[in-house]
Protein backbone atom coordinates (compact mmCIF):
# COMPACT_ATOMS: atom_id res chain seq x y z
CA UNK A 1 0.00 0.00 0.00
CA UNK A 2 1.05 3.60 -0.71
CA UNK A 3 2.29 5.62 2.45
CA UNK A 4 -0.12 8.02 2.39
CA UNK A 5 -2.73 5.22 2.96
CA UNK A 6 -0.51 3.28 5.14
CA UNK A 7 -0.56 6.49 7.78
CA UNK A 8 -3.92 6.44 6.96
CA UNK A 9 -4.38 2.86 8.48
CA UNK A 10 -2.48 3.39 10.96
CA UNK A 11 -3.78 5.88 12.30
CA UNK A 12 -7.60 4.34 12.38
CA UNK A 13 -5.89 1.76 14.35
CA UNK A 14 -4.32 3.91 17.05
CA UNK A 15 -7.36 5.90 17.27
CA UNK A 16 -9.72 2.48 17.38
CA UNK A 17 -7.55 0.92 19.96
CA UNK A 18 -7.34 4.58 22.05
CA UNK A 19 -11.39 3.94 21.61
CA UNK A 20 -11.45 0.36 23.01
CA UNK A 21 -9.31 1.55 25.74
CA UNK A 22 -11.75 4.22 26.59
CA UNK A 23 -14.95 2.27 26.34
CA UNK A 24 -13.25 -0.88 28.44
CA UNK A 25 -12.66 1.89 31.05
CA UNK A 26 -8.84 0.68 30.70
CA UNK A 27 -6.69 2.82 33.72
CA UNK A 28 -3.21 4.13 32.49
CA UNK A 29 -0.65 4.56 34.66
CA UNK A 30 -0.61 8.04 36.13
CA UNK A 31 -3.79 9.22 34.22
CA UNK A 32 -2.28 9.08 30.81
CA UNK A 33 -4.50 11.34 28.62
CA UNK A 34 -5.51 8.82 25.82
CA UNK A 35 -4.50 11.25 23.54
CA UNK A 36 -0.66 10.82 24.75
CA UNK A 37 -1.55 7.25 23.99
CA UNK A 38 -2.77 7.43 20.34
CA UNK A 39 0.71 9.88 19.65
CA UNK A 40 2.99 7.44 21.12
CA UNK A 41 0.94 4.32 19.37
CA UNK A 42 0.68 5.98 16.43
CA UNK A 43 4.36 6.03 15.24
CA UNK A 44 4.58 2.06 16.96
CA UNK A 45 2.19 0.74 14.82
CA UNK A 46 3.56 2.74 11.43
CA UNK A 47 6.78 1.37 12.50
CA UNK A 48 5.75 -2.07 12.63
CA UNK A 49 2.99 -1.83 9.62
CA UNK A 50 5.67 -0.69 7.32
CA UNK A 51 7.81 -3.66 8.10
CA UNK A 52 4.43 -6.05 6.96
CA UNK A 53 3.79 -3.36 4.09
CA UNK A 54 7.20 -4.30 2.48
CA UNK A 55 6.24 -7.87 2.42
CA UNK A 56 3.02 -7.42 0.60
CA UNK A 57 4.61 -5.31 -2.00
CA UNK A 58 7.49 -7.70 -2.55
CA UNK A 59 4.32 -10.13 -2.61
CA UNK A 60 2.39 -8.31 -4.48
CA UNK A 61 6.07 -7.28 -7.03
CA UNK A 62 5.93 -11.33 -7.76
CA UNK A 63 2.59 -12.01 -8.88
CA UNK A 64 2.49 -8.90 -11.21
CA UNK A 65 1.59 -6.21 -9.73
CA UNK A 66 3.88 -3.05 -9.25
CA UNK A 67 3.11 -0.56 -7.46
CA UNK A 68 5.81 1.88 -8.90
CA UNK A 69 4.58 0.81 -12.62
CA UNK A 70 1.00 1.19 -11.71
CA UNK A 71 1.85 4.70 -9.99
CA UNK A 72 3.01 5.99 -13.98
CA UNK A 73 -0.50 5.45 -15.37
CA UNK A 74 -2.46 7.87 -12.26
CA UNK A 75 -1.76 11.15 -13.91
CA UNK A 76 -5.05 13.05 -12.83
CA UNK A 77 -7.36 10.32 -14.41
CA UNK A 78 -5.52 9.48 -17.43
CA UNK A 79 -3.83 6.36 -19.44
CA UNK A 80 -0.71 8.59 -19.97
CA UNK A 81 2.56 7.45 -18.56
CA UNK A 82 4.02 10.02 -16.13
CA UNK A 83 7.08 11.45 -16.56
CA UNK A 84 9.82 9.54 -14.49
CA UNK A 85 10.60 13.36 -12.58
CA UNK A 86 7.25 13.73 -11.33
CA UNK A 87 7.16 10.31 -10.33
CA UNK A 88 10.28 10.52 -8.10
CA UNK A 89 9.21 13.80 -6.51
CA UNK A 90 6.17 12.15 -5.10
CA UNK A 91 7.59 9.71 -3.75
CA UNK A 92 9.46 11.71 -1.34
Amino acid sequence: MRKSTLASVCSVVALLIVLAMGFFRVKTPHNIPFFVIYLVLMPLLSVAMTLLNKRLLAWRKARGRDLEEEARYEIEESLRPQPEESIQNRSR
